[in-house]
């Protein structure tokens, strides 16, 4: 595990329609041309997110800074192996919380995209990534949360 990047590394937070990936109708579509760009090119996968997000105009800078941290952090981690979907949960059929195991060779990440739709169309509304899935897995194992404990 890499110790200096435990727990949550950073958080990407946008509010606005993004062309790109805004004018899918369906949030599956979303989550799968994030990850077949970024099977190729994360930088790119990342910066996709952004493109069009009039909300963050004026974010270019931190938007770069946190895709330099990322690629740093990612080139760590050695060969990359894929993604599984985690879980997903919803807040009704227009907000959508889908959180992914990122496999790389090293250790897994974990993506979550939170998507909503206003109208008709798909938006990215919340991105993060973070390495907490060990912590949350030896917690959840622990014998005061064990069915037969309660």
């Amino acid at each position: 595990m890499l110790s200096k990047h435990k727990g949550l590394l950073f958080i990407c937070i946008f509010y606005a329609a993004l062309p790109v990936f805004g004018q899918i109708e369906s949030d599956e579509k979303i989550t799968d041309i994030f990850f077949k760009t970024y099977k190729q090119n994360p930088s790119k996968a990342y910066t996709d997110l952004f493109a069009d997000n009039k909300w963050m105009k004026d974010k270019k800078s931190d938007i770069e800074t946190i895709k330099i941290k990322m690629n740093d952090f990612l080139s760590g981690l050695g060969e990359y192996y894929g993604y599984e979907l985690i879980t997903e949960k919803s807040a009704g059929d227009s907000y959508v919380l889908k959180s992914y195991l990122v496999k790389y060779e090293r250790q897994p990440i974990r993506f979550t995209f939170l998507l909503y739709r206003p109208n008709n169309k798909w938006q990215i509304q919340n991105f993060t990534y973070d390495t907490n899935i060990e912590e949350e897995l030896e917690e959840a194992a622990k014998a005061y949360r064990l069915k037969n404990n309660w």
